[in-house]
């Protein structure tokens, strides 16, 4: 699959390493606009990839170019993952999918007429931990999804483009649609205050599902770094602590029992604390595994399972959720 890259900022480095680092693709351009961030690339791979340029459009007209990896802010990659599902590319996209859900569906529309596969890169989806504990899910092992509390925060960085809910909770969003297999909340609040610039630094985000509750804290004005989700079943309750080293995750098998009924309606609930037990799970890049997702469902023609569906029930929620912030 031979890949161009289109923006070498942030993101972009760990991007292009990714792609050179797997067998079955091959980077083929670097598209930075910055000339000190194109020539950091082209110092570092050399003729290992063949084009760097200023612009874009070079890579999505080249006829050698399968499909693209837009790595640039929300708002100008749309008009790049317009004009590349125009040029019959693949499109690898950054979160969100778009701006907006009309933007979206926009996406979602050219992609379908044109059998174009669009994958988005909510990388919490291909997290090995994420991975077990879906299983879990379907295997009944935590019983029935009774709640989710997520918190995302740290200092910095401030951006100026979109809020603290845009960019971080979006992560979240992806992780409780996956998790649910697609389920659509009935209801949600959000909160937020603006502290630096004109975006929201940090959030407060509530989502009502028929049979749970989610809530997601996203923050850039923290003294600490806090990666963590509190998983609650029936059965089990599980955490996930992204910012450990090691024994990121603890399976907790504590819940509550209900022992006897009194009388019709009326009934018992007992405490059950038992065994903590930590997996030992394999690490892996989440971020090789979402571009090797990308890769396979190019050589198998497979759609993504974070393509247009999933990112626009992700958008719905996130463009809901800035209507109730900004009322």
């Amino acid at each position: 699959m031979n890949i161009a890259l289109i923006g070498y900022g942030y993101w972009g480095p760990n991007l292009a390493r990714n792609i050179l680092e797997i067998d079955e693709a091959r980077l083929v351009g670097i598209c930075e606009m910055n000339p000190a961030r194109l020539e950091r690339a082209r110092s570092l791979y050399g003729d290992r990839v063949e084009i760097y340029t200023d612009n874009y459009k070079d890579l999505i007209l080249h006829p050698d170019v399968d499909a693209v990896v837009i790595a640039t802010q929300t708002e100008p990659s749309y008009q790049i993952i317009m004009e590349s599902l125009h040029a019959g590319k693949h499109c690898f996209i950054e979160k969100p999918i778009a701006s907006t859900v009309e933007r979206a569906e926009n996406i979602k529309k050219i992609a379908e007429e044109s059998r174009l596969i669009v994958h988005c890169d909510h990388i919490m989806v291909f997290n090995p931990i994420i991975r077990y504990v879906k299983k879990m899910l379907d295997n009944g092992e935590l019983g029935e999804l009774m709640y989710i509390d997520i918190s995302r925060i740290n200092l910095g960085p401030i951006r100026k483009d979109v809020n603290a809910m845009l960019d971080l909770a979006v992560h979240d969003i992806a992780v409780i649609d996956y998790l649910s297999n697609g389920e659509q909340p009935n209801g949600l609040s959000a909160l937020g205050q603006v502290l630096y610039g004109s975006q929201e630094s940090i959030t407060y985000l509530t989502l009502k599902y028929p049979n749970f509750i989610a809530h997601i804290k996203s923050s850039w004005v923290s003294p600490m770094k806090e990666r963590r989700m509190m998983i609650a079943g029936s059965k089990k309750m599980v955490i996930f602590d992204d910012v450990k080293l090691t024994e990121k995750l603890t399976i907790y098998d504590h819940g509550f029992d209900i022992t006897s009924y009194e009388e019709y309606g009326h009934y018992e609930v007992e405490t059950r604390t038992g065994d903590i037990f930590i997996p030992n799970i394999k690490y892996e890049d989440s971020l090789k595994n979402s571009v090797l997702h990308f890769v396979e469902c190019f050589r198998n023609n497979n759609l993504s399972l974070t393509g247009p569906d999933h990112s626009l029930r992700v958008m719905r929620i996130l463009e809901e959720a800035m209507n109730s912030l900004r009322k």
